[in-house]
């Protein structure tokens, strides 16, 4: 019995070992002699180690094999934990270890849910050029000890890369060189706001020669000025990949003027060419030169430059040659006078363009007057923008008068945004419209005047000299506005006929002896008419007469106080009304 009890003693510590291993599958083993020790609802099974044991245990179980439980036993026996079979254990003699297997020990911890990692040497490979790109610009960071910059790792693959305004210093511009070298998915790249030395424009250079595709390059606030501008020109005159180049705000001033004629002269592939906001001057001589020169491009932007004098003529010359460009740009310059002249020989001459912009170029009424006699004449040009320039009021409608003469004008567009037009400028425009399609941007108009042409008594139709009428309709307006003005059938000269008509226009009825009059004054060759030095000789002697006057009237009052002096009297408002004699409110004191 004392057997019996310490036989199942060691039953039960093997049970709460075997308690552990209770989830875990092990591989059964052959058959072997076995001997079962059941309780109620309990077996355990184990191999036996030899015969003589299994002799043991059935003499004992058959020597003292009870009858029935007793009710203390029964309620022992329902305390137990639930069955279970104990695993076969392994035998050496049969099995052989599999190799690389690792021995379970229940007391580690083991994640049943993680899956087994593979410790097979993993090679690193790249479906594509753009992780390979990516992958590339990584390291290279990591290698300089600078940290990567997302907007550069999202483009890797586009067809446009641009790090514009991004600052990028010496050695991130190489990092970024050195990854899109062989990325020849960019179409255009945009280096704008970042400053290239020597060695960044070799590396630019190495890509356009690398990656053909390449066909938009912006270089805007690249500080270009110097030996870059010479290696970049240097390489263009002998590529002919890009079509698009923007080199604006640079710097570039009249000793780059010749790279920049080099490579509008040596380019066989750019069509568009950017050049604003620089510094060109009078050097601009030498790109006109090479734009006589150029068969390829088809626009060129001057604007925002300081091109004026020689330059502007320079420039003009060139572009009367050239058969090829069809839109300039020259806005934001100062061809003035003389540029106007040229830039008229070119409408003139040249049956390509089809877009000018002048804006705030300094043209003066006498500047356009020049360039419209080369406008009347061009039947080519669509838009032509005239912009913040200084053209008067009358001025417009003489502009617009000579372009409906003009019947082979092809112009559809004209911008003269912030210059106010005069009261005829809205019914030529009307005129105009009719017959064809004209748009035209303008400031604001004049109000138009509305007085109506009375008849009155020739003897005494004026209480002053005509002629100070004639400059009184002048208004705000200069000389030769005014001249332009009554000038209806532009040939330079004024007649009896158009005199009489700008003061029917105005207003004011004149008869045939105050006309006689206002010719005789102002016609000193008399040969019938009043041309525009004859005009301008008329009002100053008007200004001396009335200043004559004036001091005439100022020598009276000073010999005679009691006179007024006329015109030199102040008029006071109702508000501020000439002071008059105020008595005090206060009580005087009494002596």
């Amino acid at each position: 019995m004392i057997y019996f009890l310490s036989r199942l003693t060691d039953f039960e510590r093997e049970d709460s070992d075997l308690s552990i291993m209770a989830d875990v599958k092990l591989p059964p083993l052959p058959s072997s002699p076995s001997k079962t020790f059941s309780r109620k609802q309990t077996s355990l099974s184990m191999a036996s180690v030899n015969k003589k044991d299994d002799e043991k245990d059935n003499n004992i179980s058959a020597m003292n094999k009870p009858e029935a439980p007793s009710p203390r036993v029964e309620s022992r026996n329902n305390l137990s934990r639930a069955s279970f079979r104990a695993p076969h254990r392994k035998r050496k003699t049969k099995f052989t270890p599999i190799e690389n297997s690792t021995t379970f020990d229940p007391d580690e911890p083991y994640d049943f849910d993680e899956d087994e990692e593979d410790d097979t040497p993993k090679i690193e490979r790249y479906a594509t050029q753009v992780e390979q790109s990516r992958a590339l610009y990584r390291k290279s960071c990591k290698r300089m000890g600078l940290i990567p910059i997302k907007k550069v790792l999202q483009q890797f693959g586009q067809s446009v890369f641009s790090i514009d305004d991004l600052q990028l210093s010496a050695r991130e511009l190489k990092l970024v060189f050195i990854s899109i070298a062989n990325s020849f998915d960019i179409v255009e790249l945009d280096l704008s706001g970042n400053t290239l030395g020597v060695k960044e424009i070799n590396y630019v250079c190495q890509i356009m020669k690398t990656n053909k595709h390449l066909s938009s390059l912006k270089m805007r606030k690249c500080n270009l000025h110097g030996q870059p501008m010479k290696i970049l020109a240097e390489f263009l005159s002998r590529s002919n990949t890009l079509r698009r180049l923007d080199l604006g705000d640079n710097e570039l001033d009249d000793n780059d003027a010749p790279h920049v004629a080099k490579i509008i002269e040596k380019n066989e592939s750019i069509g568009d060419m950017i050049l604003s906001q620089n510094k060109l001057g009078d050097s601009a001589i030498i790109i006109g030169h090479a734009i006589k020169e150029n068969e390829i491009m088809t626009s060129l932007d001057l604007s925002w430059n300081h091109i004026r004098g020689y330059g502007a003529i320079g420039v003009a010359q060139g572009l009367e040659k050239n058969m090829k460009l069809t839109t300039v740009n020259l806005a934001w310059n100062g061809f003035g006078f003389e540029g106007c002249i040229a830039m008229s020989r070119v409408l003139e001459n040249n049956s390509n363009l089809m877009s000018i912009d002048l804006a705030n170029n300094r043209v003066h009424p006498p500047a356009l007057f020049e360039l419209v006699k080369g406008l009347e004449k061009n039947k080519t040009l669509a838009s032509l923008r005239l912009a913040h320039n200084p053209i008067t009021a009358p001025m417009t409608s003489i502009l617009l008068n000579r372009i409906q003469l003009a019947k082979e004008s092809n112009l559809r567009e004209l911008d003269i945004e912030g210059v106010v037009v005069d009261k005829d400028f809205q019914p030529i425009l009307e005129e105009i419209q009719k017959t064809r399609m004209f748009i035209v941007r303008y400031d604001m108009a004049l109000p138009l005047n509305k007085a109506k042409v009375f008849k009155a008594d020739p003897k005494n139709i004026f209480n002053i000299d005509p002629v100070r009428i004639l400059f009184f309709m002048k208004e705000h307006l200069r000389t030769i506005d005014l001249f332009l003005k009554i000038d209806k059938d532009s040939d330079n000269s004024l007649t009896r006929e158009e005199m009489q008509f700008a003061f029917e226009l105005e207003g004011y009825p004149i008869s045939s002896a105050a006309l006689d009059s206002v010719m005789s004054y102002l016609d000193t060759n008399k040969d019938g008419t009043v041309d525009l030095l004859e005009f301008i000789e008329g009002e100053r002697r008007l200004k001396r007469k009335i200043i004559k006057e004036r001091e005439e009237g100022r020598l009276d009052a000073l010999n005679d106080p009691t006179s007024k002096i006329k015109g030199d009297k102040k008029q006071y408002s109702q508000a501020f009304g000439a002071p008059k004699d105020v008595r005090s409110p206060l009580p005087k004191k009494a002596g």
